[in-house]
């Protein structure tokens, strides 16, 4: 179990998983760094001496460093780093604006990038050696899978994740250095709160297109009711990271009872188009296969 001296630096802490989890993380005794683009917005935490509450972009590099470093000379360690800031952009992505593209990435990717480079420095050269730290990033079903409209949303979830696990297999066993990709499904009041929706183009905006049929579902009081509350999200996680489950932490774990099914129809959908096409896949080696791949 993990000691209440545990440093805990979180992003996005103004609602849903994060605040939930910002306010398990102060319940447990621990020690805490909350952050959010308004520092006001994080008045739900008492102050004291366990508690950081720090203002951040995550779109600035600059400001990342500077949370990081006010982080150690607070508490002198690091230990978990939770990257939870995000929001989803959607729209009609022919006519998505450059701008909010190019912001969507900044937060779902090149801010968790920037934060998790600078984490593992000081893990590694900060903390006591061989304390480590685990970095977690709360991704999305839609980091493993995609849905109309959010073209972007899903460009920066899945390039989250393919960097997570790169980076994940360059560490050296005796740092103890951890990486987790938590992709939830739906989660409770999230959905039209936390997202930008654009202006349609009224090519795609007809009643049965794909998106209108899809915001209809996720709009659904009864699709919502089934969605995951913010607090079980946090509590199943913080309960993995606090190792009361003796199962080794996972590459990536899902969260909600309907990822499974998705990600299930996902995957067998990929396994049924590759044997569809083995021939052709097969046909540009002379030697027939590549047994000499290293697998890590």
């Amino acid at each position: 179990m993990l000691d209440p001296s545990t440093v805990w630096f979180i992003t996005g802490c103004s609602s849903g998983v994060g605040k939930s989890l910002a306010n398990l993380v102060h319940s447990a005794g621990h020690r805490l760094v909350a952050t959010a683009r308004n520092v006001d917005s994080l008045s739900y935490l008492p102050d004291g001496p366990n508690v950081l509450k720090l203002a951040l972009d995550v779109t600035s590099k600059p400001a990342i460093h500077e949370t990081l470093s006010a982080t150690v000379t607070k508490f002198g360690r690091l230990d978990m780093v939770i990257n939870n800031a995000g929001y989803v952009l959607m729209g009609d992505t022919e006519t998505i604006p450059e701008s909010d593209a190019r912001l969507q990435l900044d937060t779902l990717f090149w801010g968790p990038a920037f934060i998790s480079q600078e984490a593992v420095r000081i893990f590694r050269e900060v903390n006591p050696a061989g304390a480590g730290g685990t970095i977690v990033q709360i991704s999305s079903i839609g980091g493993y899978m995609t849905f109309p409209g959010s073209a972007f949303y899903h460009a920066g979830k899945f390039a989250l994740g393919g960097f997570t696990e790169s980076f994940a297999k360059e560490m050296n066993p005796d740092w103890n250095i951890r990486f987790l990709v938590v992709a939830p499904g739906g989660i409770k009041s999230n959905f039209g709160a936390n997202g930008k929706f654009l202006p349609r183009h009224p090519a795609y905006d007809t009643p049965d297109g794909p998106l209108n049929r899809l915001i209809k579902y996720m709009m659904d009081p009864v699709a919502q009711a089934s969605f995951s509350e913010a607090d079980d999200c946090a509590k199943a996680l913080f309960g993995v990271l606090d190792g009361q489950d003796e199962r080794p932490l996972p590459v990536r774990l899902l969260l909600g009872p309907e990822a499974l099914p998705l990600l299930e129809a996902e995957m067998k959908k990929t396994q049924e188009e590759m044997e569809a096409w083995r021939d052709v896949t097969v046909s540009t080696s002379s030697t027939g296969g590549a047994q000499n791949v290293p697998i890590l």
